[in-house]
């Protein structure tokens, strides 16, 4: 099996050094590269200044930190939510949500999604091993009571169609990790059930924590649960920067638009796996993967999620690339 891995000596904006070599960086999830940006170093520092060390504690520690709830409270609000709960991390929010659902309904049917993440299954509950088409159905006529599904597919990139779910019932449940559409897509979604969506905010939001949004009812009860109480909170020094940074996030934001639009408008006949809207694409052809590297482009190459499958390119279009790497790079693409 081939090694693909390289060590790096700092987090690559638009740049990556390999073997002391520059390479424009396609590769990770740091889709906005908001640590370029400097009102969010700003805050960073100052949440360092005020949160120098981590806060590893129960969440219901009599010693609490409002960013935690300013924070919650503004991630609900901007994601059209009730409530919400932070995490350590993306993974965290996923199997604590999980979880809490599967014992509030413990003889409740589970299906989920072809290719979710693993953050949204157990080892008793796998992905349908059928297409989407044929799990939808499933879903819509089996009566099951908690479905779970990825907000978009990765690493492959598809865009999935949620307009199927205005025809859920109130009383299902619908969990959906939105950890590579969060800060990048609009990830709301228009249903009679209840919408739980849980994320990873170490991706767009380039923070160690995850969330989960919900109805405030359920959020309330999962911060009852004990695997919510007993899990470690996130980092508060970046809780407060990504809190304070939010001019920084939208500025980010823009520029990812902008990016993304002078690349894929010029994409027509390419052989890459994208879709409209989303900075990523991929690829399982290795000619194409060496064609960027010797023109100065490096992505992503592993196996995933099993550690065996075939490594396949993943790249993302990152808000800080120039308008001048993303041109060079359509034309590479299209050769």
């Amino acid at each position: 099996m081939a090694n693909f891995t390289h060590f790096a000596d700092s987090i690559p904006g638009r740049i990556i050094y390999i073997e002391g070599k520059p390479f424009r960086w396609l590769g990770g999830t740091n889709y906005l590269g908001i640590g370029e940006h400097s009102l969010f170093n700003e805050k960073l520092k100052k949440g360092i200044e005020l949160f120098p060390q981590n806060w590893g504690s129960s969440r219901r520690n009599n010693i609490q930190f409002a960013v935690w709830d300013d924070l919650e409270q503004a991630l609900a609000e901007k994601f059209g939510h009730e409530a919400a709960a932070l995490c350590s991390s993306g993974f965290a929010a996923g199997q604590i949500a999980l979880q809490h659902l599967l014992k509030q309904f413990p003889q409740a049917t589970y299906f989920i999604a072809p290719h979710s993440h693993p953050a949204i299954t157990t080892f008793l509950h796998t992905p349908w091993e059928g297409t989407r088409e044929s799990w939808i159905q499933a879903s819509l006529w089996g009566n099951a009571n908690i479905l779970g599904t990825d907000g978009i597919r990765t690493p492959f990139v598809e865009l999935f169609d949620f307009e199927w779910t205005k025809q859920l019932l109130p009383d299902q449940y619908l969990l959906v990790d939105e950890s590579h559409r969060i800060g990048v897509q609009d990830i709301q979604i228009t249903s009679s059930a209840q919408i739980i969506q849980t994320a990873s905010l170490s991706k767009a939001y380039g923070i160690p924590a995850g969330i989960i949004l919900g109805p405030k009812d359920q959020i309330e009860e999962i911060k009852k649960d004990p695997i919510w109480i007993g899990s470690s909170p996130p980092n508060l020094a970046f809780c407060y920067a990504c809190l304070h940074a939010q001019k920084a996030y939208e500025e980010q934001r823009e520029r990812l638009r902008e990016n993304m639009n002078i690349f894929q408008s010029q994409l027509a006949g390419s052989p890459i796996i994208w879709a409209p809207g989303h900075p990523s694409f991929c690829t399982d052809n290795e000619n194409i993967i060496q064609r960027l590297e010797a023109h100065g482009f490096k992505m992503n190459q592993f196996s995933y999620p099993k550690w065996n499958d075939p490594a396949i390119g993943r790249a993302s279009i990152h808000a800080t690339l120039k308008k001048a790497d993303l041109v060079e790079l359509s034309q590479l693409l299209q050769e």
